[in-house]
């Protein structure tokens, strides 16, 4: 019987209409709160039910359980929009009670010890072994390919500044005789879920076995008032050893000093965090949020060619600090 309640709120949802619906909106509707992973970019919807939706992907999980949507998610003028009809169906999931029990057992989202990446590890850049700290470094462009991450009003993307500052930062540090791998060198994602392309940046790392993992990142809220950057690094408790977080937290500390002294922006700390490529990082291991992409000075500040290399200049800059102590 629940089966078929269920089918007919789906049959009334899908012909309620197809424009599609604001997630900020929907969340208010059914009393839920709304935050945004910073690394997966997924747009996380938590109160009686939690509900998470990831822009570019047509697949949204419905406590714990996957439901597939008519189109994906995507983000228009920095909001996420998802279809109507998802909407509705979603809505109807969730005074429904949630979905029913999946035939098949959802496969557990914890690390497998053998994950499969079907992604190519990619080639180092050239340099020449150096003496010091950070010898070998894996820089991570957040997100990429039909993961966007954050979305200006402008149309800015996250994917492509993340990028572009990442390759700035490998070339000065290249330069410098530090061996650099980087997770991705054009607009690709690593794997089409999120979860999986998390994973794939772990894998790289831990085939590399570097002295540092570095994540670039740009940041975006639903508040567009925020603005500034932010530094994070592992909590307690994650795969890195003691040392390993202290130099991790040492990095951290040089970035927010260095990105303090040089830009008119607020300064929003160096913090832990569980982030999933910095907590699974065998090594030291820091993500830098460069500014709110959301914010419209923030933008505009991002789509800056010179200011772009300011920031990379900044970040290498605390690189080499730590590098050379």
């Amino acid at each position: 019987m629940r089966a078929l309640a269920l089918a007919v709120l789906f049959l009334s949802a899908v012909s309620a209409g197809a424009e599609p619906v604001r997630l900020s909106d929907f969340a208010k509707q059914h009393a839920l709160t709304q935050t945004r992973d910073a690394i997966g970019g997924r747009d996380i919807l938590r109160g009686g039910s939690t509900v998470i939706v990831a822009p570019g992907l047509a697949t949204a999980i419905v406590d714990g359980t996957p439901i597939r949507l008519s189109e994906p998610a995507r983000i228009e003028s920095g909001r996420t929009l998802i279809a109507g009809a998802d909407a509705s169906r979603i809505a109807a999931l969730l005074r429904a009670g949630g979905p029913p029990p999946p035939v098949e057992a959802v496969p557990s989202t914890a690390r497998a010890p053998q994950p499969r990446v079907t992604s190519p590890t990619p080639k180092p850049a050239p340099g020449i072994p150096a003496g010091g700290r950070f010898r070998t470094i894996v820089l991570d462009p957040g997100h990429g390919g039909i993961h966007t991450g954050g979305k200006g009003a402008r149309g800015t993307l996250e994917k492509e500044i993340a990028l572009d500052v990442s390759r700035q930062i490998r070339d000065r540090l290249s330069a410098q005789g530090i061996r650099i791998v980087m997770t991705r060198e054009t607009d690709r994602h690593l794997a089409a879920q999120v979860r999986d392309d998390l994973e794939a940046r772990v894998r790289i790392t831990e085939k590399t076995r570097p002295d540092l993992f570095l994540s670039i990142h740009v940041n975006w809220a639903e508040n567009k008032e925020a603005q500034g950057f932010e530094v994070f690094y592992p909590r307690a408790g994650c795969e890195g050893t003691a040392s390993q977080r202290q130099a991790g937290r040492k990095l951290a500390e040089a970035v927010r000093r260095i990105f303090a002294g040089r830009f008119d922006t607020p300064d929003r700390g160096v913090k832990e965090a569980g982030f999933y490529v910095i907590k699974n990082a065998p090594c030291a291991a820091v993500l830098v949020e460069l500014e709110f992409v959301s914010n419209a000075t923030g933008e505009k500040r991002l789509r800056d060619a010179d200011y772009r290399k300011k920031l990379a200049d900044a970040v290498v800059d605390a690189v080499l600090e730590e590098h050379r102590r």
